[in-house]
């Protein structure tokens, strides 16, 4: 295999996307059939942090031919706790999907299986977004974190301070922007530290080792002012080497390390058949 074959797919799911009982419409649900069509591919999951020496590092020889990376958006408790939907049933923590895999097929089946959480960091933005994006029941915390990433099959990396979210009150908010939800408009070195380093300070008094070296960008809305500017100056001596968008494609030798894509769940594919060919390119 040459190192212009190389693409890994990676794939995001948001835990908090629970609107029905099927395939479709459940987060959990797409993850845990995911995982099995991903090994019965053929699939290798590797940890993200091991794409990550890939693209800064050059050594794409160290990456199995066909890999995939999953990843998770926004660190509610959904991705931690099994949990009482209050409309869709019990709904299967993100990481015990994980784990059920593991308890089924055997370590040896997916020796690498990890995957990252990019998470929120602000308490307040995360109580403010509990009640207007969620189902108000205060399952955003945090106190999960630090015991995730400690354990390692649900590494944790920053998603920014508050994801510049439009239903944000103004109490919460940077700026008094009518365009607030676009982190696209990020255009500052004062509001990148608030939304950026902020975050990977947090993340810092929280976990025992560094968070994963990743920035995923709000919605996927990057910013040319962060990207081009921003992360490249000050990204390294935050602990960060890469930084993920949402553009659907595989990341391949000679991706801009601070705009890697993703392809995420439910709106790049919505069925097996669709992930098949995500997969296979």
């Amino acid at each position: 295999m040459t190192t212009l074959a190389i693409h890994v797919p990676v794939l995001t799911y948001h835990s908090i996307h629970v609107d029905g009982t099927d395939y479709a419409s459940n987060d959990h649900l797409g993850l845990a059939h995911d995982l099995e069509l991903i090994h019965r591919l053929g699939f290798q999951v590797i940890g993200l942090e091991r794409l990550i020496q890939a693209v800064t590092g050059g050594n794409w020889d160290a990456i199995p031919e066909k890999s995939v990376v999953l990843t998770m958006d926004d660190g509610s408790w959904f991705d931690w706790y099994d949990l009482p939907h209050p409309h869709h049933g019990s709904q299967r923590s993100m990481v015990n999907i994980l784990r059920d895999f593991r308890i089924k097929h055997g370590p040896e089946a997916q020796p690498e299986l990890q995957a990252t959480s990019f998470v929120i960091g602000s308490p307040a933005a995360r109580q403010s977004l509990d009640t207007s994006c969620m189902i108000g029941l205060d399952w955003w915390q945090d106190d999960w974190w630090a015991q995730a990433h400690a354990e390692g099959l649900l590494r944790i990396a920053n998603h920014s301070w508050d994801h510049r979210h439009g239903s944000l009150p103004d109490s919460l908010r940077y700026s008094f922007s009518a365009s607030y939800g676009q982190f696209n408009d990020v255009n500052t070195l004062e509001e990148s530290h608030w939304q950026i380093r902020q975050t990977q300070n947090y993340l810092g008094s929280l976990l025992s080792a560094p968070p994963t070296p990743a920035f995923a960008y709000p919605f996927g809305d990057v910013s040319e002012y962060v990207a081009e500017q921003y992360l490249p100056k000050y990204g390294e001596s935050m602990g960060l080497l890469v930084a993920m968008t949402t553009e659907a494609a595989p990341v391949t030798p000679g991706n801009d390390c601070w705009r890697l894509p993703r392809y995420v769940f439910r709106r790049d594919w919505t069925s097996p058949e669709e992930l098949t060919k995500v997969l296979l390119g």
